[in-house]
């Protein structure tokens, strides 16, 4: 199972974010087994948007993945 999911960063701030991602969020989601299939962001035109996508082995995986990750991350 995959889930794509869009951050719409702050005009101005979605080089920020992908930092974010890149050297934090990602390192988080590998500690809890969340498998970041990847990411993307808008080469041409302007965008604030990140999009990724994430696989689980099922609906079951996933709710379980994200409430370790909300748990232990402090964001529950």
């Amino acid at each position: 199972m995959q889930e794509l999911r869009t951050y719409e960063a702050v005009p101005g701030k979605l080089p920020a974010l992908n930092d974010r991602f890149a050297n934090h969020t990602n390192s988080l989601f590998q500690k809890h087994g969340i498998d970041v299939v990847g990411y993307w962001t808008e080469v041409v035109g302007t965008s604030n948007e990140l999009i990724y996508m994430l696989g689980y082995d099922g609906l079951a995986d996933r709710e379980e993945k994200w409430a370790n990750f909300q748990k232990r991350s402090g964001l529950d």
